[in-house]
């Protein structure tokens, strides 16, 4: 999932907006989680384990409220590696007196 574009997330954002529910394969929840956990705070890193927990199976069924979350953080996280990192402060000693 780490390929994943801002895009497509986006537009996968787009086609939940109203979803009650969503069924997917149980690895591409598995590896938005992954994703999205970079980007969670103590609430929802809580709440995305949980969603980890009750991975079973081949196929998975969340509600369309927790998919979205997981979405809005996946792209948050996609969103903060695009960003130019700031650059890191240079000491430099004074120059040497004469």
């Amino acid at each position: 999932m780490e390929d994943i574009t801002v895009e497509e997330l986006e537009m996968q954002i787009r086609r939940a907006a109203h979803s009650t529910s969503v069924s997917l394969p149980a690895y591409q929840l598995t590896d938005l989680l992954d994703l999205a956990l970079r980007a969670a705070g103590s609430y929802h890193s809580l709440i995305l384990k949980r969603l980890r927990k009750r991975i079973e199976g081949a196929e998975v069924e969340i509600t369309g409220d927790e998919f979205r979350m997981v979405l809005d953080l996946a792209l948050q996280t996609k969103l903060a590696e695009k960003k130019p990192r700031p650059r890191h402060l240079k000491i430099v000693p004074p120059p040497a007196k004469k």
